[in-house]
């Protein structure tokens, strides 16, 4: 079961990947949706939001440098009207790796090259889980497999645990009326469903929070708690 209070994002990461300013009047943002690709359980789906001040034609995904990930382009666009946004898709298998993609956004005359990488968060997949197969791995997953930071950047664990979600794919879990102030949250990694990412919030003392995270790929872990203590604050 899970916490139902939280909400769950609908994206991770978003930003800019084409400005205005180098784009000729074109604009691309990005983000990365939680939802599952139409190609393959390991892609992530990658919202792109095309805006214009004019008529941009023809606009479409070229010069690829694909380096080992797997792409589907986003879909190619006739015609894109000043002041009118669109959307595309696009699907990328990061296979668990933050590196960029290169590639460019062509038009009839005009091609802009441009990169996208994606956060810790976002190469992981939400899993539910019961309390007691969490504790089990948790269990499993200790020493060089176990990592942890403190922060007091939270009204309550509750609203740390929400803040997690808003930069990782992750599964907020019911709570255990044996730990009611313990939050667990699970997640796998999108490329290996095998490899469990496992995050507890409780509390400390004088109004701090300790996150641990638990994690099979212990080099995973410390990119990720990287990421998160940045993202959070301390």
């Amino acid at each position: 079961r899970l916490y139902e209070k939280i909400r769950m994002p609908r994206h991770g990461s978003k930003g800019v990947l084409l400005k205005e300013s180098l784009g000729e009047g074109m604009e691309v943002l990005y983000a990365f949706i939680r939802q599952r690709s139409i190609y393959s359980k390991t892609m992530s789906v990658i919202e792109l939001t095309f805006l214009s001040k004019v008529e941009v034609r023809d606009i479409h995904m070229t010069s690829i440098d694909v380096k080992q990930m797997e792409v589907r382009k986003f879909d190619r666009i006739p015609v894109l009207h000043a002041h009118q946004p669109a959307t595309a898709n696009l699907h990328i298998d990061f296979k668990g790796s933050e590196r960029k993609l290169k590639f460019s956004i062509g038009t009839t005359d005009r091609t802009y090259p441009v990169s996208l990488a994606p956060k810790a968060g976002d190469l992981l997949k939400s899993h539910p889980m019961s309390i007691s197969a969490f504790d089990t791995a948790r269990k499993r997953l200790t020493g060089m497999q176990e990592t942890s930071f403190m922060t007091s950047n939270a009204n309550s664990a509750e609203d740390l645990a929400a803040k997690i979600t808003k930069f990782v794919d992750i599964a907020v879990l019911t709570l255990s009326p044996a730990s009611p102030k313990l939050f667990r949250l699970s997640a796998h990694h999108r490329h290996d469903p095998s490899q469990l990412v496992l995050i507890s919030v409780d509390g400390a003392s004088g109004g701090n929070f300790n996150v641990t995270i638990n994690c099979d790929d212990m080099l995973f872990s410390g990119s990720l708690k990287d990421y998160l203590h940045k993202a959070i604050g301390k």
